[in-house]
């Protein structure tokens, strides 16, 4: 029997990765044009549009599958354990790929600005 519940686990989750992709955000969007490492422009509101859903979908992702890989180990059958766990370890995956979008993003305008001089 496990000493924690499954809804908490998804809540903790959902909230640490909607945290880091708030300062993710804040440092691509405000910190990094404020300090001139990167050119506000259209492709930078794009971006930002963009990268909404995608942190807001990838913190939902991260919770609803670390609570689905818990639940997993917990309720599987021992032959589907594996197969659901690399699932929602993938799951996992593409909620982080979500969350980190406007760094990734950012970078890329960063390393173009500098091949550019």
């Amino acid at each position: 029997m496990s000493n924690f519940s499954f809804d908490d686990l998804l809540r903790r989750d959902f909230l640490r990765g909607l945290g880091l992709w708030i300062v993710i955000e804040i440092v691509s969007f405000l910190v990094l044009p404020w300090l001139g490492a990167i050119q506000p422009g259209d492709r930078l509101k794009f971006w930002f549009g963009l990268s909404i859903p995608l942190g807001i979908g990838g913190a939902l992702l991260l919770g609803g599958s670390s609570r689905f890989v818990a639940l997993t180990n917990e309720r599987a059958a021992s032959g589907n354990k594996t197969l659901l766990s690399l699932l929602g370890q993938f799951a996992g995956s593409i909620g982080i790929a979500g969350i980190l979008f406007p760094f990734v993003m950012v970078a890329g305008e960063f390393l173009a600005k500098i091949f550019e001089q």
